[in-house]
């Protein structure tokens, strides 16, 4: 194919090593002096390619090479290698902090705060999003607000996943994974198997393709021991998808790529959680349950995903210009989810919804960037562009079902429901009925922007950078309502039927309406560059990004809240630099981030609503952070790379003084929009939350070339994360203390044959520590995060027989 870089070598399930190698030809010396952990990334972060340490941001890059000697498959994977980076789940959802930027606010109505792109694309938020990488290029981490050129709402980072484009050469690899994990409290192990193709070709001279398919099935790691109320029938977890990319290159100049993605999911594991804690408001004389992955849920919770996207990428080059235009129509459905609030045997509270969860985003970008053409390009390079964005999403039906033990508890308002639905009192008198309410809403939005960054070279030693990006968006809700759902006995412990269509019988209470939202912003950013020798650069940067008012859709008994746009404005002082004949690589930042009106977000149904969205007054952290990757013994030794990271925060909410929380004694609700009345409390001072005061990460690798009898690498990493509150009030029940993790891999690698076998363990010392801890109105729930798990992994690229 014209103009298209062979990518042999370089997707997730590739193994690393050059493919075509005749059996009886040694080793060259080149090859002996590798190491995956010290390849040289290129990154996009300003829309053109570029090597990572030329550019005046800081950047996590890792190819793919490099994401496979550290074992890395998904997005979450990501934290262990890069400190300062965390992922949580809250409700099914991914909560992403960078920095200690994020939000806590996970409905499809509040923007993440650091945005993920996949080729160019954003992706939509949603419940269950599935984060599995498959095969990929490179993987870029943007620190810092980045919404100049990476569009709207990234004011915390950007994770940026670049997939290969098809290779002037046939590639194909299939990668196979069998793991246990170690379950010891429960006295079981439970299996993880992973599947995944690679497929790559030129069809003619100008047309190719890469197909990739993926399939992991981890299963549910626990059991549920209770025989009370309903079961819901047991689900496995699993994630099964694939990707199509189809480039033609028309001509010389001009080229089209159409790209096809499918992903389904069904995710179990962060929706069955553990009431450790029990709130005596609402529980009574309950036994509070102990984290060790022995659930007792009256019904199992989880929710099923299907993520689709189709997109084209135009790209023409008629000379002192690069021209490109990006269309992607994102969807994301929801067949089934289900989640037991309470987290107790007892038949209590309940969500769930059946077809009920959707959230469809398209978007057009249209960039003009300069070449080695452009009159000037040799002072000033630059990119600009225009981008717009057509979404909607919600819940078009959200059930929530209360028990006779929950309204036992008085945790609605009985008697303003009564009021609307007169027939509610006859359920309300039958002590074995629940109450199902019915509600929906669906957020729209309408977003327009125009960007534009430039890079002026003073001389071999001064560069500037300048950017800014204006944005007009519009956000309004649609079809927002309240039903009682009204059932006989016999419908009564049936969610599938409850959400059965034309069969459920409903009555309305209400209706809300707001008005639409329009905001306009203007995202700046600045970056001085100075480069005192050809190896070393020293970069100050400021910039600013938002995070557009939205509303919250999910409040059941009142107009969805509104909340204002969260500002987020950040300095940066680095320097990035390679030492001792290019065996040492160390970079280095200090920053500050200020937030203005943090959206954070609670869920209580003893507030009067369900879920509260609101803003924060304002937040900083002050941080710093160094990386490095060493090759110490580059003559004696060159197999042998030793890399890290480290980042230290201080995070602290400045301005805090509508705080809504659970007191930590009675459990019962405080906040501004309390039953009682006003009854918030004051966080200024406390830590921001899901982030850790110190990470870091350190890895070593070492690479033994064999000769003609191939080579082994054996690679150990170890990552620690200092603990965090995941409460703004920072009670000490909700506290994730220090925890570490030590992984290990050994592998083998025959490249005549492209052959990769590894043995691994994760988690090796089965460091106990938590994936979601929620603070709600039934107390402290808590899901595990995985235990340890050991196995191995057969990679087998197939085009070695080709060739």
């Amino acid at each position: 194919m014209k103009k298209v870089v062979a990518l042999v070598g370089v997707s997730l399930l590739s193994s690393g090593f050059s493919y075509a190698q005749d059996v009886n030809t040694p080793a060259p010396a080149v090859k002996k002096s590798s190491n995956r952990l010290l390849e040289e990334v290129t990154v996009t972060a300003q829309k053109r390619e570029e090597n990572s340490q030329d550019v005046p941001i800081s950047i996590s890059a890792f190819s793919a090479e490099k994401l496979d000697a550290f074992g890395i498959e998904s997005t979450a994977d990501l934290a262990r290698i890069t400190p300062g980076l965390t992922f949580t789940f809250t409700y099914g959802y991914t909560l992403i902090y960078l920095r200690g930027v994020g939000t806590d606010a996970f409905l499809p109505s509040a923007d993440p705060s650091v945005a993920t792109y996949i080729d160019g694309i954003n992706i939509p938020s949603s419940q269950g999003k599935n984060d599995t990488l498959g095969p990929v290029e490179r993987v870029e981490v943007l620190k810092g607000p980045q919404g100049t050129l990476f569009g709207r709402n990234s004011t915390g980072g950007a994770i940026n996943i670049v997939t290969a484009n098809p290779p002037e050469e046939f590639v194909g690899s299939i990668n196979a994974e069998y793991g246990v994990y170690d379950l010891d409290s429960i006295d079981q192990t439970v299996d993880k198997k992973s599947y995944s193709l690679y497929l790559g070709s030129p069809i003619t001279e100008d047309v190719g393709f890469t197909l990739a398919y993926f399939e992991e099935l981890p299963m549910i790691m626990g059991k549920n021991t209770t025989d009370v109320g309903v079961q819901a029938p047991e689900r496995e977890d699993f994630t099964r998808g694939g990707r199509l990319k189809l480039r033609w290159d028309i001509s010389d100049t001009f080229s089209a790529t159409l790209i096809g993605s499918y992903i389904h999911q069904f995710n179990g594991n962060s929706l069955i959680n553990e009431n450790t804690r029990p709130s005596g408001l609402v529980t009574g004389a309950y036994e509070p349950d102990t984290a060790d992955r022995n659930w007792h849920n009256d019904i199992q919770g989880g929710n099923e995903t299907e993520n689709t996207m189709y997109a084209a990428v135009l790209e023409w080059s008629p000379g002192p210009i690069d021209m490109k235009f990006i269309y992607a129509d994102n969807g994301v459905e929801l067949p089934y989810g289900a989640y037991d609030y309470d987290s107790t045997e007892n038949n209590q509270v309940t969500f769930y919804f059946v077809d009920g969860q959707f959230n469809e985003q398209r978007t057009y970008e249209l960039q003009f960037t300069s070449n080695s053409e452009t009159p000037g390009s040799d002072k000033f390079e630059w990119v600009t562009g225009l981008y717009r964005l057509e979404a909607e999403g919600g819940f078009d039906s959200l059930y929530f079902t209360v028990g006779p033990g929950g309204f036992a508890e008085n945790i609605l308002p009985i008697d303003s429901l009564v009021a609307a639905v007169p027939l509610l009192n006859g359920i309300l008198a039958d002590p074995a009925l629940n109450v199902t309410l019915e509600a929906g809403s669906v957020l729209y939005t309408d977003s327009n922007s125009a960007f534009f960054q430039g890079t002026y070279t003073f001389n071999e030693e001064w560069n500037l950078t300048l950017g800014a990006r204006y944005q007009s968006e519009t956000r309004g809700v649609r079809d927002a309502f309240l039903d009682a759902v009204l059932l006989t006995s016999g419908e009564q412990s049936d969610p599938y039927y409850i959400s059965g269509g034309d069969r459920k019988n409903n009555q309305r209470i209400s209706t809300f309406s707001v008005p639409d939202v329009k905001e306009e912003t203007m995202s700046p950013r600045i970056a001085v560059q100075y480069l005192p020798t050809d190896s070393t650069q020293i970069y100050a940067s400021a910039s600013q990004g938002f995070k557009s008012p939205t509303y919250n859709t999910i409040n059941f008994f009142s107009d969805p809240d509104l909340v204002g746009k969260e500002t987020a404005t950040a300095v940066e002082l680095g320097i990035k630099t390679d030492l001792f004949d290019d065996t040492l690589r160390l970079n280095a930042a200090i920053f500050k981030t200020d937030i203005k009106d943090v959206l954070t977000a609670i869920v209580s149904l003893t507030s009067g609503g369900i879920v509260r969205f609101q803003n924060a007054g304002r937040s900083e952290i002050e941080g710093a952070e160094m990386d490095f990757q060493w090759q110490p013994m580059s003559n004696i030794n060159p197999g042998l790379a030793l890399t890290g990271s480290v980042t230290y925060l201080d995070a602290k909410y400045t301005e805090y003084t509508n705080g809504a929380g659970f007191d930590d004694d009675t459990g019962l609700y405080f906040g501004p929009d309390g039953l009682t009345g006003n009854t918030e409390r004051d966080f200024s001072g406390n830590d921001v939350v899901r982030t850790p005061d110190i990470s870091y990460t350190f890895a070593a690798n070492q690479r033994i070339a064999m000769g003609n009898a191939g080579d082994l690498e054996i690679g150990v990493d170890y990552y620690y994360n200092g603990g965090y509150n995941t409460t703004p009030q920072n009670s000490p029940f909700f506290e994730q203390e220090a925890y570490g993790l030590w992984n290990a891999r050994l592998s083998y690698f025959y490249d005549p044959y492209g052959l990769q076998l590894t043995a691994f363990v994760n988690n090796a010392l089965d460091e106990e520590y938590f994936g979601t801890i929620l603070q709600q109105d039934f107390g402290r729930t808590v899901v595990l995060a995985p235990p340890r798990l050991m196995g191995m992994r057969v990679k087998w690229n197939f085009d070695q027989m080709f060739y």
